[in-house]
């Protein structure tokens, strides 16, 4: 462990070490059922998850949304406090510092419990270090966590978004945006720690991706030098990225504006994992976990594991990936 972690008043701040990258792990929708019809799938699920969390050996583990799927047809449940639980439990036993932000599937129409319940489980927690966020803002969850130097200077604003689900209730609706006034308290929120009149360094967390994730790719696709690639792959169906079709939203293009977000960390779309600069924003989808939501997935493995990120002493950052199946190799050979 290369950080310190401090509460005040429900706040973490967390100093990391001279010399030393802060070391994050993203996971991303885990899809714990809960119920009777995915028990199997769910140990396959909790086994991963530890299987990379052990390997990574990271100061700080962020999951962008989906941990539970609580759709009875899957899960046998809409009991989405039995896949909360499950997980809650094995970082417990790990003993890792983590937290969440939440996606479209934690709190389905018919689910049991409501996001508040389900924040006030995981804000119970020992390690966890979720926070409802300022009262009043679209979604819950919306906050954020100081990544300072050892001197107590800013390192980065690690900026965690409920990016929200559905237009309404329904699927069928389409996905929601990033409202605007979640947007304006981002600007709000980095003004506070901006000094110097610098704007300070920030990272985003959050589950639906924006649309310009999909523009980035295809000018990356068609060579137009406009985006750069990184790496990770687009394996959904017909390059599909599964932003808000039917409404427009103003998140990226502000945080374009702004010049704080060097970089966005989402899920939703389990089979990507690419990673690109696009507009000077590095956007990469973390590897998901997956075993119960999509047809078939159990059997597919190159999307399955987590996603490193490394922040140095001057706030720059980097990404690579952990692929399970490299964890497994490892391990077989030991």
């Amino acid at each position: 462990m290369s950080a310190t972690f401090e509460k005040t008043d429900g706040r973490t701040v967390i100093t990391k070490e001279a010399d030393k990258p802060f070391r994050i792990l993203q996971l991303t929708d885990i899809h714990i059922g809960g119920g009777l019809f995915s028990r199997k799938k769910d140990k396959l699920a909790l086994a991963a998850v530890e299987k990379i969390v052990t390997a990574a050996n990271a100061d700080f583990v962020i999951v962008t949304g989906d941990i539970c799927y609580p759709l009875f047809p899957w899960s046998g449940t809409f009991n989405n406090m039995r896949g909360s639980r499950k997980f809650a439990n094995l970082m417990n036993r790990l003993g890792v510092e983590w937290t969440l932000v939440f996606g479209n599937h934690d709190t389905e129409s018919f689910a049991f419990y409501d996001k508040q319940h389900l924040a006030n489980f995981y804000m119970s927690q020992p390690k966890c270090h979720f926070q409802k966020g300022e009262d009043g803002l679209t979604g819950l969850g919306n906050y954020m966590i100081k990544l300072q130097n050892p001197d107590g200077s800013l390192n980065t604003a690690l900026m965690f978004i409920d990016s929200n689900a559905y237009l309404t209730k329904s699927f069928f609706s389409g996905f929601d945006v990033i409202h605007d006034d979640q947007t304006d308290w981002y600007k709000r929120a980095i003004a506070e720690v901006s000094e110097n009149g610098e704007t300070a360094r920030s990272l985003a967390f959050f589950h639906i991706p924006p649309k310009e994730f999909k523009e980035g790719w295809e000018k990356c696709y068609n060579g137009s030098g406009e985006a750069t690639y990184h790496l990770g792959f687009v394996q959904e169906k017909d390059n599909y990225f599964g932003y808000p079709k039917t409404k427009e939203g103003k998140f990226f293009s502000e945080m374009v504006r702004l010049g704080s977000c060097k970089g966005m960390f989402m899920g939703h779309d389990h089979l990507n994992t690419l990673s690109i600069t696009y507009q000077g924003i590095r956007l990469t989808y973390g590897m998901s976990i997956d075993y119960l939501a999509y047809s078939g997935i159990k059997k597919k493995h190159t999307q399955r594991g987590g996603t490193v990120i490394e922040i140095f002493d001057d706030g720059s950052f980097d990404v690579s990936l952990l692929p399970l199946d490299s964890i497994t190799k490892k391990n077989n050979q030991q």
